[in-house]
């Protein structure tokens, strides 16, 4: 039987014991650089906020949001909807606001209820989900009008920002 006190530790393992603390320190320098850099940039960022200085950051890049007054950006957005659907001569049965979320003051809502032959609904939701300012569907659902019907009908919810004011 062998004694633990017996045991002598080889060369190789004496090397990759080695290896694996040189490994290691090397991590947890890396780590602290990081660390660091990020502390340095947050009492920047801090000093800037309490010198009125801050950058504000956009929501959007230029283009995508709606203007900032949100009765006139509510008016564009359905403008939006009924443009393209006339494009593709969509019958557009029902487009409706939805009042304003306390929590998302800049986001736009719209309910809206759309039909027509396959290709040219989704030609529309390409059109509006790729457009500027865009307009994207969540929740969205597709349906057939009827049971010997071709054409298809798409309920979504239109989600839309405009500029915080």
């Amino acid at each position: 039987m062998t004694r633990p006190s017996d045991i002598r530790p080889t060369p190789l393992v004496l090397a990759g014991l080695a290896l694996l603390f040189v490994a290691a320190t090397a991590l947890a320098w890396t780590g602290l650089r990081a660390l660091q850099q990020a502390r340095t940039g947050l009492a920047l960022t801090k000093a800037m906020a309490r010198a009125g200085a801050a950058p504000v950051a956009p929501l959007l890049p230029p283009g995508q949001a709606y203007s900032a007054d949100r009765a006139a950006a509510q008016t564009a957005m359905l403008a939006a909807i009924r443009a393209a659907a006339a494009e593709r001569h969509l019958l557009l049965e029902s487009a409706a606001p939805l009042p304003a979320d306390g929590r998302k003051p800049a986001e736009l809502v719209a309910t809206i209820s759309v039909s027509g032959p396959e290709a040219d609904i989704l030609h529309f939701a390409h059109r509006l989900e790729a457009g500027n300012p865009t307009i994207r569907f969540r929740p969205w659902r597709l349906t057939r009008t009827g049971p010997a019907e071709t054409a298809i009908r798409l309920e979504a919810r239109a989600h839309a920002y405009r500029v915080a004011p």
